[in-house]
C-alpha cells in the first residue's frame, strides 16, 4: 500500500512539475498588435464588435471577385497567410477573425452563435462593398461558410 502510495504522489509531483514548466503567462495586448496587426486600420467596428479584418485588395482592385476566408477553432486569419499571397493575384480576399479569436474582441453581447457570426460578416461585406463573395472556410469556419450560404445564397456565389 505504501508503495502505491508513494508511486501515486511521484506522480503527481511530476505531473505537476511538468505542468509548472509548460505553463506560460499572457502575452500583453501591445506586445501581440506590434507582432500582428499589420496596420491599425485591420481593426475594424462591425455591430459593436472590434474584429480584426485583412483585406488584399480594397481599393486596388474592387472589381475582382471576393473570396471571403473563415478560419477554424482556435486559429486566426493568419491560417490564411500562405494561401492570401497566391489568391489575392486573381482575387480580392478579406479575411475576418470571427470573436474572441486572434485580435479580434470577444463578442459585445456574448453570443456566439452561428446566426450572430452571420450577421457579423454580413454587415462588414456590408461595410466593404460587398454584395457577394465565395466563402471559404475549415472547421468552424467551415460551418459557418456552409450556413451562410444556405441561408443567404443572394450575398454568396460559391
Amino acid at each position: 500500500m505504501r508503495k502505491a502510495m508513494a508511486f501515486v504522489w511521484l506522480v503527481t509531483a511530476l505531473l505537476g512539475a511538468g505542468s509548472w514548466a509548460l505553463w506560460t503567462s499572457d502575452i500583453d495586448r501591445p506586445t501581440l498588435e506590434a507582432k500582428y496587426l499589420a496596420s491599425p486600420g485591420d481593426m475594424v467596428t462591425v455591430l459593436g464588435n472590434s474584429l480584426h479584418v485583412r483585406d488584399s485588395a480594397p481599393q486596388a482592385a474592387p472589381d475582382k471577385p471576393v473570396l471571403l476566408l473563415l478560419h477554424g477553432f482556435g486559429a486566426s486569419l493568419h491560417t490564411w497567410d500562405v494561401w492570401t499571397a497566391q489568391l489575392s493575384q486573381h482575387f480580392r480576399v478579406l479575411r475576418v477573425e470571427l470573436p474572441g479569436s486572434g485580435l479580434s474582441a470577444p463578442d459585445a453581447h456574448g453570443d456566439y452563435t452561428d446566426t450572430r457570426t452571420i450577421a457579423l460578416l454580413l454587415a462588414l461585406m456590408d461595410q466593404r462593398g460587398i454584395a457577394r463573395a465565395s466563402i471559404i472556410g475549415h472547421s468552424i469556419g467551415g460551418r459557418i461558410a456552409w450556413t451562410l450560404a444556405a441561408n443567404h445564397p443572394a450575398r454568396v456565389d460559391k
